[in-house]
């Protein structure tokens, strides 16, 4: 049976060696009789198996997430289905001090409360494929215009546009520490959780809109220059020049690799 308060612990790769991190992890594991789990990384888990969060926080009345900003985090829960994040309480160490969270856990546990038995406290969900940072952007759909720059600007095929939809299809495609298409958009709409600068683009809740629209027009005059349509047909040329070349040689590797077989199956006869 899961327990009714839940506590996650976001390792996040891209911040595990920060003292906040280190800190709040050494809390987190001290806490033996509580249901706890640490993920080995949420962007990651999200994107590759978001069945296994959702699955995860269902059971539970109360959850405590400790990770980032809580803006970044809701949008990684709606993409992994979970959208009831009124039950969610949020403590993100990027702004809040780590020293306080023994008193945070205290206060969501309750003091007087009798905590069932968790199944594996303690269990982590390491995410499947170690190798990728699990850098990728996720789109804000209450800012969200969709307008399809976005789509039109990124090289590698991370954006689907159809019709008037917007939506990251292919987020293992995105470029590690490239938050450029956040950049330019018009309706600072995309959020990097990884960003290390913070504001709209790393998920901030509280971001000053008239800076942000300010930093994304000298952004766009920077990016893409005085002619943004032109510049947004010629990202879309190299783009499918991109996918052709990536198809053909994909051609290459299988033939290649079917001309060993059969030589292999040659010499075996």
């Amino acid at each position: 049976m899961m327990d009714e308060r839940l506590i996650l612990f976001c390792r996040c790769r891209a911040r595990h060696e920060t003292a906040g991190w280190v800190e709040a992890a050494r809390i987190v594991e001290s806490q033996h009789e509580t249901c706890r789990f640490i993920l080995d990384d949420l962007c990651g888990l999200c994107a590759e198996d978001p069945g296994k969060i959702s699955n995860l926080v269902n059971g539970a009345r109360q959850v405590l997430l400790i990770a980032c900003h809580s803006r970044a985090v809701k949008l990684l829960l709606h993409n992994a289905g979970v959208d009831d994040v009124e039950k969610f309480l949020f403590f993100n160490l990027l702004e809040q001090d780590p020293a306080i969270l023994m008193t945070v856990i205290g206060d969501f546990i309750g003091e007087k409360m009798t905590i069932p038995s968790c199944g594996n406290p303690g269990t982590t969900l390491l995410q499947s494929n170690l190798s990728w940072p699990a850098w990728y952007p996720v789109i804000d759909d209450s800012r969200c215009n969709r307008c399809g720059q976005c789509a039109d600007f990124c090289l590698f095929g991370v954006y689907r546009k159809s019709g008037d939809n917007v939506t990251v299809t292919h987020p293992q495609n995105c470029k590690n520490n490239c938050p450029a298409c956040a950049r330019i958009c018009p309706a600072v709409a995309i959020v990097f959780p990884k960003y290390s600068e913070g504001g709209a683009i790393g998920g901030s809740e509280g971001f000053d809109e008239r800076s942000e629209i300010q930093r994304m027009q000298q952004d766009t005059d920077e990016i893409l220059g005085n002619d943004i349509y032109q510049a947004l047909e010629q990202r879309r040329m190299k783009r499918r020049s991109i996918i052709r070349e990536d198809s053909l040689q994909k051609a290459i590797t299988e033939r290649d690799e079917a001309l060993k077989q059969a030589g292999s199956s040659g010499e075996a006869s």
